[in-house]
């Protein structure tokens, strides 16, 4: 008889004492993986197990998603269990963008275990996302929660792939719920845009009152921590990959977006103590990042290594072809110990950057499904896959002077986008690159930029909540709630609804059905949504619903089935 895979779980409460022979840890039956912070790998690790060993992928997958079936929550760094370690829920992110490149895992209990993050104030330090319990509402998680803009920052970037996540379980499923859910995490991706502070030029955190940490005027992006995670304001001043369209209208447009990066790629790091800011001294992140001699782009550390491709975003792919081969020429050289890898190598993080940029290509925009061309690094190289089938990249003409593309071919078509979908190069075939010693104009179309959520030149408006009221289903937190059998909803004028939030205060207490009805006179009253049979999985979870009938109103209440118990309303407009 096969035997079952058990192990001593380090996520749920212990069932015994330890002792020199007998673990006091509860045995569960499964089997699980452990020792990763998703911080240093969800931008290049895992797309590289996705890309080069998917059903490896799929199996580290649900070893992690077994932290969440064990002990409630998916680990944001495992060693072994739950560590209060780095800011961001990155396996979000991560197991959303191998499910929508094809591997193959329990996606819908990865999804949930994602859901749970990002809409559940957490029970302890060690899991979860900090500031939750008020940024769920107000959009962004303020100076009150320990570097809460890069909370914030990364934030946006994993609601973007529970978005897409939720459209791919859509798509395949066509459970209304990952619809609903999908609109509501796509809008909240693009909510990086209420903290950036226009007169300074840069993302910078808020305080609980909603006013800057500091004044516009006396800010510096060089100076290291406060709001932001082993870097600066300079660090985090391209975080917003899902939306790099919506990024750049804020930098005034492509050019703009072009601009900055320059700007970025030019002003020394200097590692001065000067710049130590909340660190208190110089950290070997500030020494390493000088060391670069990049200007502002720490290579050094993960945050950073999305940023040479963003060029592709500011029609400017050269100089993405330029800082690439310069990064790979110049930081992944020698042969002594503490050479070959520039600062910490991150559970292979540093690794799978070269892998990928080296082939020509990388994953800039986790959860869509897509690579950002760069610039190949070799000749040619072929690349072997779970399913048989090779991909062959070449570049003959490529040189230490021939470093800019003039054209690419997929399969002997021509490409002209800088974005090459993994379906594509997970069937294998040609990737061909012409290369050349000058600057082309080679993916500057239209329509040639990176996937990105917003489509045109404006600034990001998401929909926001139209609830302006008093008491503790309108004050912005989870931390309070109030027992209800139907609830007047304050908007001040005429507005309209399309999607609302229900957050449950305790799980056993919230509402099982209810009707949301709208009225223009406060005597008529339409419903415009009805919902029966529903439940919350969890305490402090915030639902969101799309409204059936929407329409401009200037009143709403909501009338739930019997009394129960809610944490906070919001109505999205």
């Amino acid at each position: 008889m096969k035997g079952r895979n058990k192990y001593a779980s380090p996520f749920s409460k212990a069932t015994g004492e330890n002792t020199p022979t007998q673990t006091g840890a509860k045995i569960v039956d499964g089997e699980v993986y452990v020792n990763n912070g998703f911080w240093d790998t969800y931008r290049t690790t895992w797309p590289a197990y996705s890309f080069f060993s998917p059903k490896k992928a799929g199996e580290l997958v649900d070893g992690f998603v077994q932290h969440y079936k064990d002990g409630g929550w998916t680990s944001r760094w495992s060693s072994p269990g739950y560590a209060d370690l780095m800011t961001g829920t990155s396996s979000d992110v991560a197991f959303a963008d191998a499910y929508v490149k094809g591997v193959k895992f329990d996606a819908e209990a990865a999804y949930d275990a994602a859901l749970k993050n990002a809409t559940v104030a957490p029970p302890s330090s060690g899991v979860g996302r900090k500031g939750l319990e008020t940024s769920v509402f107000t959009g962004y998680a303020d100076t009150a929660t320990h570097e809460g803009l890069s909370w914030s920052l990364e934030g946006y970037v994993n609601d973007y792939g529970i978005a897409r996540m939720g459209q791919e379980l859509y798509r395949k499923t066509k459970k209304a719920r990952y619809k609903e859910e999908s609109e509501y995490f796509m809008n909240r991706a693009q909510k990086y845009v209420k903290l950036f502070d226009d007169k300074a030029g840069f993302f910078q955190g808020k305080k609980p009152n909603g006013d800057w940490r500091l004044p516009s005027d006396q800010y510096d992006p060089r100076v290291w921590g406060y709001d932001y995670t082993e870097t600066n304001g300079w660090g985090y001043a391209f975080t917003a990959p899902q939306d790099s369209r919506g990024l750049a209208n804020l930098y005034g447009g492509r050019a703009g977006l072009g601009k900055k990066l320059d700007t970025y790629f030019s002003t020394p790091e200097t590692a001065g103590p000067e710049f130590t800011g909340s660190y208190g001294g110089v950290i070997h992140e500030m020494t390493e990042a000088r060391d670069v001699r990049m200007g502002q782009y720490g290579h050094s550390n993960q945050v950073a290594h999305h940023a040479t491709y963003m060029y592709n975003a500011a029609s400017q792919p050269y100089k993405t072809q330029e800082k690439v081969r310069e990064v790979l020429g110049r930081l992944y050289v020698g042969s002594e110990i503490g050479q070959g890898i520039h600062g910490d190598e991150d559970n292979g993080e540093q690794s799978a950057w070269f892998l990928f940029s080296s082939l020509g290509f990388y994953p800039l925009v986790m959860g869509s499904g897509e690579y950002a061309i760069g610039s190949p690094l070799f000749k040619k190289v072929t690349v072997r896959m779970d399913n048989g089938r090779k991909l062959v990249v070449k570049a003959p003409e490529n040189s230490d002077k021939n470093i800019y593309v003039q054209g690419v071919k997929v399969n002997g078509k021509k490409w002209t986008s800088t974005a090459l979908p993994h379906d594509v190069l997970a069937r294998g075939g040609t990737l061909e690159f012409d290369m050349g010693p000058k600057p082309s104009a080679w993916g500057t179309g239209k329509d040639a930029a990176p996937v990105s959520v917003q489509k045109d030149d404006k600034v990001p408006t998401p929909k926001a909540d139209a609830l302006k009221g008093d008491g503790a289903l309108f004050d912005d937190t989870s931390a309070t709630s109030a027992t209800v059998e139907s609830v007047e909803l304050p908007v001040s004028s005429a507005t309209k609804g399309v999607q609302y939030t229900l957050t449950s205060a305790a799980a056993d207490k919230a509402p099982k059905g209810w009707t949301l009805q709208g009225s223009t006179d406060g005597k008529e009253w339409k419903d415009v949504d009805r919902r029966s049979g529903q439940s919350f999985a969890w305490d402090k979870q915030t639902r969101v619903f799309s409204v059936a009938k929407p329409g401009s109103y200037t009143k709403y209440r909501l009338v739930l089935t019997g009394s129960a118990t809610l944490a906070e309303v919001e109505l999205l407009s």
